[in-house]
């Protein structure tokens, strides 16, 4: 069982839309996880189970202050709510100034999102936008694969490929090793079918792997924002989300971390 972490380098590329499709398609017991140092945005988005909106208050900020005296797998299970769909979800921070102020407690984060996936319960994380020495640097080490998420242009591969090298040292553990660690562009058809974005950055080292494609799809992601879409299973971005939640499960049930 896995913890799998999306991230982007800059902008709102898709992590958190990525994030949640594919918690509503992974084929296992999964827990939605927002950490975004920055502040999360899942809460606000993401109706709870009973049509009304999540506690953004109940969540993150309140484990990572439990987690100074320890924190365990039921702990973590407790901080979340029941989402649409039936997802469970753990609401992030709403202040950025909040992630700092617990930065000692995400190492207690890590090892309960761990031992909740021995448990039988996979973790998906939205982790934001991620700077250089991210806050949360100990949730990515830990995590078995790192998903960066970006759009299919110019500017967005450049602070792609910028965020890449940097993770490919921030990354490492003391042994050398990586988490299984790759792209997820984000392609407009306008622009084409992404692979010449994912070929650019791939080429930062052969631990970079190419996780697929999502379509540009703003009817079909407005379905996580309570929008009552006829037949979502037939959306572009459902289809397409499919093909990539297969390989996320197959990198992470793979388990081998590789060397950068």
């Amino acid at each position: 069982m896995a913890i799998v972490s999306f991230l982007s380098a800059k902008g709102s590329p898709g992590a958190t839309t990525a994030a949640l499709l594919s918690a509503a398609l992974w084929p296992r017991e999964v827990l939605v996880l927002d950490a975004d140092p920055a502040g999360g945005d899942v809460a606000a988005r993401l109706p709870g189970a009973d049509g009304g909106v999540l506690d953004a208050e109940q969540g993150l900020l309140g484990l990572l202050t439990s987690a100074r005296r320890g924190l365990g797998a039921q702990q973590l299970l407790a901080g979340a709510q029941p989402a649409a769909g039936g997802t469970a979800v753990v609401c992030g921070l709403t202040r950025p100034e909040q992630a700092g102020a617990a930065a000692g407690s995400w190492p207690a984060l890590t090892d309960a999102a761990a031992a909740l996936g021995t448990a039988g319960t996979d973790v998906v994380v939205d982790a934001g936008r991620v700077t250089t020495e991210p806050v949360h640097l100990p949730l990515l080490r830990g995590s078995d694969v790192v998903v960066l998420v970006l759009r299919d242009d110019v500017a967005s591969v450049l602070h792609a490929r910028e965020r890449l090298a940097a993770l490919g040292t921030s990354l490492r553990r003391a042994d050398g090793l990586l988490p299984r660690t790759g792209v997820l562009v984000v392609c407009d058809a306008r622009r084409g079918d992404g692979d010449q974005a994912a070929g650019v950055l791939r080429g930062v080292g052969a631990w970079v792997e190419d996780f697929g494609r999502l379509p540009l799809d703003p009817a079909g992601a407005r379905v996580f924002d309570g929008a009552r879409t006829a037949r979502p299973e037939r959306t572009a971005l459902v289809r397409a989300g499919r093909t990539v939640v297969a390989a996320l499960v197959a990198a992470a049930g793979g388990g081998q971390r590789r060397a950068a």
